[in-house]
């Protein structure tokens, strides 16, 4: 069956012609024991929206607010079979949930207005729902009145209804191969970063400010190169744009980092000569490193951003060329840690362990599949 789909004969529906818009219950979250089974919805871009679980006590026995009046347990348990809707902070992200949970009053829970969900027309859903969350932002939040009047492309049938068989039908001929990999768990290495360097990153990368393009500037009749963005998901592509004269695309191999906004810090590989948006910085390593490495070092730039950066506030754009820094483990000898004369990648000598990182990512499952992904260069 071939994916690509025809949506010319599709048409646009309002939200509250097709879906019953539930508003979430909870302005705070409620403290959990960490022995719940009940998911709980956040405005949170990843891991299908859930934040943390609850037992159905901790849910009965909290308000609201967490200090006001309580309301029955039926107004904070939503049935299954839903498609939530983030409305505020990661915006316009759509997860299908099979059983059921409770929310925030961030998330929008969505229920068809003729029948029921199920996974396979609630994945379609969510997934053209998520096609246009580019729409929103924190600052264009998405709640329940403004979503009622929002429009929504669907597939339609003879009678120019939502064609639900469509949906399902698709989803179903969808085809996954198993994922697997050579590597044993048993193989994984140990980490402990307890004897690890600080390395600042300048010193490691040549680190240039992006295009600073926007993506109203860009066509896409002939397209040739990825428009890289201030995103968390498809390695921070978010459009495929012509070449424009004037500007110089950045190589495959280097990295991005969000140096702003709701995902600051999100960093790729890049595995495609690219344009960037604006607040976007592009790593090159000064010597050659290898992809397990770019990984490793990509993981611990988000890490660092998530504790030492504040988006809207503390953010990059200050600190990236200056005193931004990650640790690393150190090359040692039997003396004890080697010291670089040279100096090539901190005042004090310090030698970034190259190997170790290699070896060590090239010990997680699955690692061997991540980078033969990358290297196919989709």
């Amino acid at each position: 069956m071939s994916m690509k789909i025809d949506i010319s004969s599709w048409k646009n529906f309002k939200f509250s012609e097709v879906f019953e818009i539930r508003k979430g219950f909870y302005n705070k979250k409620p403290e959990s024991s960490g022995n719940g089974s009940i998911p709980f919805i956040g405005a949170t871009d990843s891991n299908n929206g859930i934040t943390e679980y609850y037992t159905i006590e901790e849910i009965e026995n909290t308000s609201k607010t967490g200090d006001g009046m309580n309301e029955p347990l039926e107004k904070k348990i939503f049935p299954a079979n839903a498609v939530c809707v983030t409305n505020n902070g990661s915006v316009g992200y759509a997860y299908f949930q099979e059983h059921e949970f409770t929310c925030s009053h961030d998330v929008n829970p969505l229920y068809p207005l003729d029948r029921k969900f199920n996974r396979y027309t609630g994945l379609f859903i969510a997934s053209i729902i998520m096609k246009d969350r580019y729409r929103w932002g924190y600052g264009r939040k998405w709640r329940p009145e403004r979503m009622a009047q929002s429009k929504i492309l669907l597939p339609v049938n003879s009678h120019g209804s939502p064609d639900w068989n469509y949906m399902e039908d698709f989803v179903r001929k969808l085809y996954c191969k198993p994922l697997t990999t050579k590597i044993k768990k048993s193989n994984k290495s140990e980490l402990v970063s307890d004897n690890w360097k600080e390395f600042y990153l300048h010193k490691i990368f040549k680190i240039a400010m992006g295009n600073g393009l926007d993506v109203n500037k860009t066509t896409s009749f002939a397209p040739k190169y990825n428009y890289v963005s201030r995103n968390s998901n498809n390695n921070g592509v978010v459009a495929f744009v012509d070449e424009i004269d004037g500007e110089v695309a950045f190589a495959a191999g280097t990295l991005t980092v969000a140096l702003g906004g709701s995902f600051l810090g999100s960093c790729f590989i890049q595995n495609k000569d690219f344009y960037t948006a604006q607040n976007v910085a592009v790593l090159q390593e000064k010597s050659p490193m290898s992809i397990y490495t770019k990984l490793f070092i990509a993981t611990l730039i988000r890490n660092e951003c998530k504790v030492k950066y504040l988006a809207f506030g503390r953010e990059l754009n200050s600190h990236i060329k200056k005193d931004f820094s990650i640790k690393l483990p150190v090359k040692t000898t039997e003396k004890g840690l080697y010291i670089d004369k040279s100096k090539t990648f901190s005042e004090e000598g310090y030698m970034p362990d190259w190997k170790f990182i290699d070896d060590f990512l090239k010990s997680i499952p699955f690692s061997d599949k991540l980078v033969s992904n990358y290297n196919k260069n989709d």
